[in-house]
């Protein structure tokens, strides 16, 4: 991708309030299908090379929730760089194949914390975990986002595109204190690098060191899946799912109600009928007796 579609690309996606995100995984996508294309001018591409591109992805093994996201960056590119018009006929999203969101036990996230070799990588975990939040959220919180008197944590500019509040750990809470002392500077996010100058941590940064903490620990693990774990862990515990709701910035409750799906104690107790003893039909006898 030459700079200038780069600068065409970064300007659609700012003045239609895109997140950094985003425009960043649409670049992505987009610099990749360009090169898979090798085309030297790009208004030759046609909505049949975008398919040919999706369905190769596909035969190779990508997941459909990944195809899709190449689907929203190249319908983004088609429509607002290209101008062409994007057909979903020929290029649709496919069926999403519905897996339940993986949860980590209690146990495990202990480990996790454990294995963390320094104070600043246990108290992300504890953070995101404790907190539920997303990592794009943790890498944008300033210290003045953690309210002490109210244990509560101000979530700025989330996914939604708004601010909402959620709970501060007590545990937690210790952990970012020990941080604060280790790493007493005065700075704008709440998460800096280690070393030297201390500049502010990066989503990519946060992947990295929790996969290597997970490898360390034996446990499979991102960071959504530490938010998964709060949402289910809530649930388990008879919270309201309208709290969960507004802890986890969910705009619609059908974002929350998967969780619903994935925690299993409430069935636990529940019988089969299958083994349920067989209550005698006394009905056919009744009815023998007001016969005589």
């Amino acid at each position: 991708m030459n700079n200038e579609i780069r600068k065409q690309l970064k300007e659609e996606c700012f003045i239609r309030n895109l997140s950094p995100r985003t425009c960043s995984i649409y670049e992505y996508h987009i610099s990749k299908f360009i090169a898979w294309n090798d085309c030297e001018n790009i208004d030759e591409l046609t909505i049949y090379n975008a398919r040919d591109y999706i369905l190769e992805k596909r035969k190779d093994g990508k997941t459909t929730g990944y195809c899709n996201g190449i689907n929203s960056a190249l319908t983004f590119f088609y429509k607002h760089i290209l101008h062409q018009p994007w057909n979903y006929d020929i290029v649709p999203r496919m069926k999403l194949e519905w897996t339940l969101p993986q949860v980590l036990t209690r146990s495990e996230i202990e480990k996790l914390v454990d294995t963390a070799k320094n104070t600043r990588n246990k108290a992300i975990i504890a953070l995101i975990y404790s907190s539920g939040l997303r990592v794009g959220e943790v890498v944008k919180l300033a210290p003045g986002d953690i309210y002490m008197s109210t244990m509560q944590i101000h979530v700025r500019n989330s996914k939604n595109h708004g601010d909402h509040w959620s709970i501060l750990s007590e545990r937690t809470l210790e952990l970012l204190k020990q941080y604060w002392r280790e790493c007493p500077e005065e700075r704008d996010t709440l998460f800096v690098t280690l070393r030297k100058p201390h500049k502010p941590l990066k989503t990519g940064g946060i992947e990295i060191m929790l996969k290597k903490i997970g490898a360390e620990a034996g446990i499979d693990v991102h960071p959504h899946i530490l938010r998964h774990s709060f949402a289910t862990h809530l649930i388990e515990n008879e919270t309201p799912r309208e709290y969960v709701q507004t802890l986890l910035g969910h705009k619609s409750a059908s974002s929350t109600a998967i969780y619903v799906h994935v925690t299993n104690k409430a069935i636990m107790g529940v019988k089969s009928p299958f083994d349920l003893p067989i209550e005698e039909d006394t009905s056919k006898d009744n009815e023998d007796n007001g016969d005589e």
